[in-house]
């Protein structure tokens, strides 16, 4: 899994939690691609960033009890120069 598709999965998770439709989890580690095992680590990363995800057996799907902003962003730079790259390796 490259680093895209992570972050891909990652704001598709917390979408489907935010919108308490996640399903059970076999389903919703399906529908990202990913094993079951690897659907727990993700949310134990989310509940790491004090996220709390909490899981309902009733209604099967996952869900935050407090409403919570998930921002995530990545940018590349291209560095052109010897000059750029002496100052970014200090």
């Amino acid at each position: 899994m490259n680093f895209q598709q992570t972050f891909e999965r990652i704001e598709m998770l917390h979408t489907l939690i935010a919108q308490k439709k996640t399903g059970a989890p076999d389903v919703i580690a399906k529908r990202l691609g990913i094993s079951r095992s690897c659907l727990y680590l993700m949310i134990d990363e989310l509940n790491a960033m004090n996220m709390r995800v909490n899981y309902s057996r009733k209604q099967q799907t996952f869900y935050y009890p407090h409403k919570v902003e998930l921002i995530l962003s990545f940018k590349v730079n291209n560095i052109e120069s010897t000059e750029e790259l002496r100052n970014f390796n200090g």
